[in-house]
């Protein structure tokens, strides 16, 4: 982005907040102590020097990040912005796990001498009985090397799910690892779906239709129907991730 790219999207971003939050473009300069004409300059586009002190009262009133205001993302932002709304005590879980895994990192040479950092993943255990459309409440983590599966994956590779059971016999079995990326899932693919409503994990084959199907892998389960055009019915799934490759 150049600055004007940067000036375009803060004038965007700034008065979206602003009409989100229901406030007058005065109310919204006072809240951000300055002038109204100075206001105006920016929601105009012709500034996009802002402040430090500016930045810090738009995050304090809007909750947004001054780099998510000028229109700048990435996998970090991302993230950032996910955990955000989480509840405080399922940021205090998830701030466990980044130290778990901080502190795994930093004596992962002692632990996996044979594997670098980079080639071990965290692989989802989950407990109880697992079945087509069970609950994700409680799952166990071990790592796993994926080293040799680099070269046909690169760093697609983000995770692993072992499978407990044979329910998805016979296309996975009992102790199978899964590799699984989070990245778009196309046409075709196995993927992963949560959903919303009742908070149940399936293994689904995507098929690209209008609308959109989510074929049970072994011929058993439910076929859901999905309308890509219908934000409402997208929105009651989640797309966790797609697998590459089964390891048995």
């Amino acid at each position: 982005m150049d600055r004007i790219d940067i000036a375009n999207n803060i004038s965007t971003n700034i008065e979206r907040e602003r009409i989100r939050l229901g406030m007058t473009q005065s109310q919204f300069a006072k809240e951000l102590d300055m002038s109204l004409s100075s206001y105006k300059r920016i929601v105009n586009g012709e500034t996009s020097r802002i402040d430090i002190y500016t930045a810090y009262l738009i995050y304090r009133l809007t909750g947004r990040f001054a780099c998510e205001i000028a229109g700048f993302d990435d996998d970090v932002i991302t993230l950032v912005k996910k955990i955000k709304k989480l509840s405080p005590y399922q940021r205090n879980y998830m701030n466990a796990m980044i130290d778990a895994e901080l502190a795994f990192s930093m004596n992962s040479e002692k632990v996996w001498q044979k594997a670098p950092e980079e080639d071990l993943i965290s692989v989802l255990i989950p407990t109880g009985n697992m079945a087509d459309g069970m609950i994700l409440d409680s799952c166990n983590v071990e790592k796993f090397d994926v080293s040799e599966y680099r070269k046909a994956f690169g760093n697609a590779i983000h995770m692993g799910i072992r499978i407990t059971s044979n329910h998805l016999h016979p296309v996975y079995n009992k102790d199978d690892i899964l590799l699984i990326s989070r990245g778009p899932i196309r046409d075709g693919d196995t993927g992963i779906f949560i959903n919303t409503h009742n908070k149940c994990a399936y293994i689904r084959k995507f098929k690209q239709t209008n609308p959109c199907e989510l074929l049970p892998i072994n011929n058993y389960g439910e076929t859901f129907f999905v309308d890509s055009d219908d934000i409402n019915d997208m929105s009651h799934w989640i797309k966790f991730g797609y697998v590459l490759c089964k390891v048995r």
